[in-house]
């Protein structure tokens, strides 16, 4: 057999071979037509990138912390920690959402209906799509606004006149940075390992 071989092609083995859901997968449109260990392995990423709030944090410059109640960055709990916690919570959500997708398919299987396989993979794309672009930018956002304290006190000065609030005054909700840090950073492990797992029970 040449490597152009339908019956070598991954692809062609799922259509042809492979099981309900991943024939479906491969047939239907979807903006994400990974498998859900790469997704999880994608959220994993995302997490681990929310717990760089600490690090900047930390190394803020004096007139930076000097905005800070406490002056105290790492124990403060500012505004723009509340976009963190939403972005965090989406993704350990939506990567549950995936998680437990994968283990009801495992569970139907090789009984699993198209009606049944076309529900999975309905949740499967919606938590991708949440997690993935919602929670994604609310990660990203919420990185932005701590790189913009090294900016220094003007940048923060002309952001608060353009019409936003500062991103620095307290929240209030009692999570300090160095929490929300920790928590994503342990939840990145959890998900990365689900995705190592899953990826090796289906594979």
């Amino acid at each position: 057999m040449t490597e152009s071989d339908p019956l070598t092609d991954p692809i062609a083995d799922a259509i042809l071979g492979g099981s309900t859901y991943e024939r479906l997968r491969l047939q239907r449109f979807s903006f994400f037509k990974q498998p859900v260990p790469r997704k999880l392995a994608w959220q994993s990423g995302l997490l681990f990138v929310l717990a760089l709030v600490l690090p900047l944090a930390a190394g803020y410059p004096a007139e930076t912390k000097a905005l800070f109640a406490s002056h105290s960055p790492t124990a403060a709990s500012p505004k723009m920690l509340l976009l963190g916690l939403v972005g965090g919570g989406i993704e350990l959500g939506t990567a549950s959402a995936l998680v437990a997708v994968t283990v009801r398919r495992l569970q139907l299987e090789p009984d699993l209906t198209e009606d049944a396989a076309r529900r999975l993979l309905n949740v499967e794309d919606v938590a991708t799509l949440v997690g993935v672009v919602t929670g994604g930018f609310a990660v990203l956002l919420t990185l932005a606004f701590f790189v913009l304290g090294y900016a220094g006190p003007e940048a923060v000065a002309a952001f608060v006149e353009s019409g936003g609030t500062s991103p620095f005054a307290p929240s209030g909700v009692g999570v300090s940075v160095t929490t929300l840090a920790v928590a994503a950073l342990c939840g990145s492990l959890v998900v990365f390992a689900s995705s190592v797992g899953l990826d090796r029970v289906l594979n």
